[in-house]
């Protein structure tokens, strides 16, 4: 459900763009350029692990991230891309069993496919902790780790304007720092749009 309303906003927002989606990608990601980026989305457990019984974890989640492209776009045809690398405050809320928060920081790497001009898909990964007062059995602790990888799409709404969309698999986790530690996966979507500043 959260995927296919982040892709049906997606198109709305492609149908509404038109021409002034003229900026070209490769002109946007150069060497140098600050993004300041928001998002908001939300998730629900998965159990890609096949556990008898789970918790129905649901949750919504807003990451604002300040990135930096330390690169000129690299790569011919379809490789071409630009790397974004940057950090991303994390708030979850948890909405399901029961209410809960998890505020943290992830360190955040990004690859801009950019051969598809106007439209860029993306492939990224994050890493990092925070606090939670989640308290589930698949993990019980004041502290958290967060992994996730992803694929979205972007698209130039006005140049120096991007919206994107994408799907991300989170994986939640203690690293074992307390017990019980079963950790959980989520399947979650992400409506975002970024401002790149040179």
């Amino acid at each position: 459900m959260i995927r296919a309303r982040a892709s049906l906003a997606l198109l709305a927002l492609l149908c509404c763009a038109g021409p002034a989606a003229a900026a070209d990608p490769a002109d946007e990601f150069k060497r140098g350029t600050t993004l300041v980026s928001f998002q908001v989305g939300g998730g629900v457990q998965n159990n890609l692990e096949g556990h008898t019984r789970i918790s129905d974890i649901s949750f919504v989640n807003a990451t604002p991230r300040l990135s930096v492209l330390p690169l000129d776009p690299i790569g011919d045809g379809f490789w071409k891309g630009s790397l974004e690398t940057g950090l991303e405050p994390w708030f979850q809320y948890y909405l399901e069993p029961a209410t809960a928060t998890a505020e943290g920081l992830k360190v955040a790497l990004r690859y801009h496919f950019l051969s598809a001009s106007p439209i860029f898909p993306y492939l990224e990964v994050m890493a990092g902790g925070a606090g939670t007062s989640l308290n589930v059995r698949e993990i019980r602790s004041d502290f958290t780790f967060v992994l996730e990888a992803g694929i979205g799409l972007g698209y130039f709404v006005a140049e120096g304007v991007a919206v994107t969309a994408g799907y991300r698999f989170q994986h939640i986790s203690n690293g074992n720092v307390e017990s019980p530690n079963r950790g959980f996966n989520s399947d979650t979507g992400s409506l975002g749009v970024s401002f790149f500043f040179r």
